[in-house]
């Protein structure tokens, strides 16, 4: 048997001491990067299952959408990760941790329109808020500029708009700068105008750092804020992953060119082809993942066929949604 015995240098026994530490410091923050996960949540309600076995992780920095028709199960989602609700089966963690009073003070949400009183302003409601939640009041400052109210601050809360009162509801949840943000149908209620303002003040939040987890029926808002987005019907998990992805499966592309027979025989051959149909002069060609422009027309070209119109398509989150939704209820 051999036997190796050696000594360190002291220099030698820092660097080995640095790198076991920034090790630690990797691992560590990896854990850190899920902030919510969920697995095999449900709950019904008498016959009704609100939720079925749902799994899901939400990333640090994410703004997570939770999309579906009314009765999909996503505020009963938020209700359970929040404590308000008790799942039947599954369990939660929010930061690797179970739920706790910490880890709610990590948390603001906004579940249903909060109340606020009508005859007090805003900085005398949020004082109220603050001092509820332990929040120091020198915050409502920053959080009134926050949702550009610092103007309105003295003004009482039943002369506010609709859209006013929503960003104040946010200003009160942003209340000592939680790390994750949480809204339940935000844009409920409002016209086009305040729809934009709390789609703007989402995302300027979010570029902040703040992770988000928006629950939505607006499939249009949800594509324009949303990072990542879980597609929920019936309390069933359809889709789960990130926007862009979703979107990126298939696109169409819109070709025209003077022999349309010959340009439907030869798009066949193009290495992603799923389909296309022919409307008047335009050819629609469905294909598999994102597609180059510059690609096709040199596939086309070298095949003896000059475009005259080429035009790529990105299909629409509500037109996902609906072939998935459709195709769910043909299984069930």
């Amino acid at each position: 048997m051999f036997f190796c015995n050696f000594q360190l240098s002291y220099e030698s026994k820092h660097i080995i001491t640095a790198l076991w530490y920034i090790g630690k410091c990797i691992n560590t923050s990896n854990l850190e990067e899920t902030v919510l996960r969920m697995t095999n949540l449900s709950k019904s309600y008498g016959k009704i299952k609100a939720l079925e076995g749902l799994d899901l992780e939400i990333g640090k920095g994410q703004v997570f959408g939770l999309l579906g028709p009314n009765g999909s199960g996503k505020t009963t989602t938020l209700g359970i990760v929040l404590g308000i609700l008790n799942a039947q089966n599954g369990h939660f963690e929010w930061f690797n941790q179970p739920l706790s009073t910490g880890s709610l003070q990590k948390i603001g949400a906004i579940l249903e329109h909060p109340n606020f009183y009508p005859y007090l302003n805003a900085t005398d409601n949020l004082r109220i808020t603050a001092q509820v939640r332990g929040v120091h009041p020198a915050d409502i400052d920053r959080v009134l500029a926050l949702v550009n109210l610092s103007d309105r601050k003295k003004h009482k809360y039943q002369t506010y708009s609709f859209g006013m009162k929503q960003r104040l509801a946010i200003a009160s949840a942003m209340l000592g700068n939680p790390e994750v943000l949480i809204l339940d149908e935000p844009t409920n209620g409002l016209d086009p105008s305040g729809i934009a303002e709390i789609r703007n003040l989402i995302l300027k939040i979010a570029a902040e750092g703040t992770t988000i987890i928006l629950a939505s029926h607006l499939l249009d808002e949800v594509q324009k804020v949303c990072s990542h987005v879980v597609v929920l019907e019936k309390g069933r998990k359809l889709f789960s992953g990130k926007v862009d992805d979703m979107l990126s499966n298939t696109e169409i592309i819109e070709l025209s060119a003077d022999n349309i027979p010959l340009l439907e025989t030869v798009v066949k051959a193009y290495p992603a082809y799923i389909s296309h149909k022919v409307s008047g002069n335009i050819l629609e060609l469905k294909t598999e993942g994102k597609c180059d422009a510059a690609a096709i027309n040199n596939f086309l070209f070298s095949n003896g066929i000059v475009c005259s119109h080429i035009f790529i398509r990105r299909k629409s989150l509500e037109n996902y949604f609906l072939e998935l939704v459709g195709h769910n209820n043909e299984i069930h």
